[in-house]
Parts: C-alpha cells; sequence; structure tokens
C-alpha cells in the first residue's frame, strides 16, 4: 500500500484595504475632504390641457406656445378622448402659455391661455 504525504495547507492572506482614505496634510494641517455631491434631478409636473370641443371628423387639434418644449412655429397634436374632448399632458417646470388649433392651421380666437405647472386647465376655445 502507498502512503499518501499531505502537504500542509497554506492559506492566503491579504492586505487589509482602508474602508475610508486619510485627508491629505498641508503644511500640518489637514486638507478638507471633499465629499462627492449627490445630483438630484426632479421630475417636472405635468401641465394637462384639456379642450371641450367637437372639430369635426377627420380634423384634429393641435396646441402651440412658450414653455415645455412648445413652439409658437409648429403645433403638438392633443389626444382625441372622446367626440368633444381632447387633450394632453405637458412636463413643465414653469409657467405654460398656449394657443389652440384645428389642424395646426386655424387659430383659436382670444387671448393666449397660460397654464401653470402641476395643475389641469379645462378650456372651451371658439374659432
Amino acid at each position: 500500500m502507498k502512503k499518501t504525504i499531505k502537504k500542509p495547507l497554506t492559506i492566503a492572506t491579504a492586505t487589509p484595504v482602508p474602508t475610508q482614505a486619510k485627508a491629505p496634510v498641508a503644511a500640518g494641517k489637514p486638507v478638507a475632504k471633499i465629499e462627492p455631491r449627490t445630483r438630484i434631478i426632479t421630475a417636472a409636473a405635468p401641465i394637462v390641457i384639456e379642450a371641450k370641443i367637437d372639430v369635426g371628423f377627420g380634423n384634429h387639434l393641435f396646441v402651440r406656445g412658450q414653455g415645455a418644449g412648445l413652439s409658437w412655429e409648429r403645433g403638438v397634436q392633443l389626444e382625441n378622448v372622446d367626440s368633444k374632448t381632447w387633450r394632453i399632458a405637458v412636463p413643465a417646470s414653469d409657467k405654460l402659455q398656449f394657443k389652440l388649433l384645428i389642424n395646426d392651421s386655424i387659430w383659436a380666437q382670444g387671448e393666449d391661455v397660460v397654464a401653470i405647472t402641476g395643475k389641469k386647465i379645462e378650456v372651451t376655445p371658439a374659432f
């Protein structure tokens, strides 16, 4: 019978990694440690625009304006909820000034409408 010789088990030891680095010292005084800044991103509260109007079969309602990515040059189409309700929710961090248009070409009568962040505004435009 052959005798097996077992080698002693060696355990490797790792050099401990410091959990917190010491602050550098300049001219005998510790230098302030700079902590990483946390960046907080907040989502803009939506402004919900709801228009109560029947624009006729095949027509669509658009909004143009200033703020929340809107433009006075090109409109954004509202969603048709039912035969007399159109809706859009736009994320805004500030107030929004807008006007509604039929097929992005026929402007609603009257002054521009101003809406505030986080609010729902219901309008009944006249064309």
